[in-house]
C-alpha cells in the first residue's frame, strides 16, 4: 500500500462519515457495509472529558445508521458524566529518593484522576491511594513511575498515572558528600 492509497481511503472515509461534520464532539469512526451485516458504524465522541464509543450494526441504510449512532451518543452524554477527583499536575506526594539530585521529589498526576458516573448521582467520598513502581534514576518528567488508585467502598474504580514534577538525576559523588556533611552538621545542632 502506498501513501496515496492511505490518503484516498482516509478522504473517502471522511466524506462518507457525515457524523464527524454534524455531531458535536465526534472525532473518530469506522463505517462498513456488507450484505450480511448491513450498514455498520463504530463512532467515538468526546465532550467535557467524557469519551464515548457507539457501535451500530445491521442497519438498512447509512442514514438510519447515523441516526441510531447519534441516539446512542446522546443517551450517553445526557445520562453520564466524568467527575474529576484531582487535576493533572496536582502534587500527590513528596518522596525522598536515595542518591537523587533533588532531596524531596514532588510526584504529580500525569493526567486527571477521574471517575465515570451517572449524571444524577450525588458526588461520593472517593479514597485515593498512591502505588509506586520500582523507581530507577534518572527519571524524566512524563515518565510513569506509579499510579493513583481511586476507590469507592474498598473497590478500585479508576486509576491515573503519576510522574515527577521535574527531571530527577543521580546525585554526583561531590553532591552526595556535601549533603551528608550538611546532615551531620544540622544533626549536631
Amino acid at each position: 500500500t502506498n501513501r496515496f492509497d492511505i490518503y484516498s481511503l482516509l478522504l473517502l472515509n471522511l466524506y462518507t462519515i457525515k457524523l464527524i461534520k454534524t455531531y458535536e464532539g465526534a472525532d473518530g469512526l469506522k463505517t462498513g457495509h456488507t450484505d450480511n451485516a448491513g450498514y455498520c458504524l463504530a463512532a467515538t465522541a468526546e465532550r467535557n472529558g467524557l469519551r464515548l464509543l457507539a457501535i451500530v450494526l445491521g442497519e438498512q441504510d447509512n442514514k438510519v445508521r447515523n441516526q441510531e449512532t447519534e441516539k446512542l451518543l446522546d443517551y450517553g452524554f445526557n445520562n453520564y458524566k466524568v467527575q474529576i477527583i484531582k487535576k493533572q499536575g496536582s502534587i500527590v506526594d513528596k518522596v525522598t529518593l536515595d542518591k537523587a539530585d533533588i532531596e524531596n521529589v514532588e510526584l504529580v498526576l500525569k493526567e486527571d484522576a477521574k471517575v465515570f458516573m451517572k449524571r444524577n448521582d450525588k458526588e461520593k467520598n472517593y479514597i485515593t491511594e498512591l502505588k509506586l513502581n520500582k523507581i530507577k534514576l534518572p527519571i524524566k518528567k512524563g515518565d510513569i513511575i506509579g499510579k493513583v488508585i481511586i476507590k469507592l467502598d474498598g473497590k478500585e474504580i479508576s486509576t491515573a498515572d503519576v510522574t515527577v514534577k521535574q527531571d530527577v538525576d543521580k546525585i554526583s559523588f561531590i553532591g552526595l558528600f556535601i549533603r551528608n556533611i550538611k546532615e551531620l552538621l544540622l544533626g549536631a545542632l
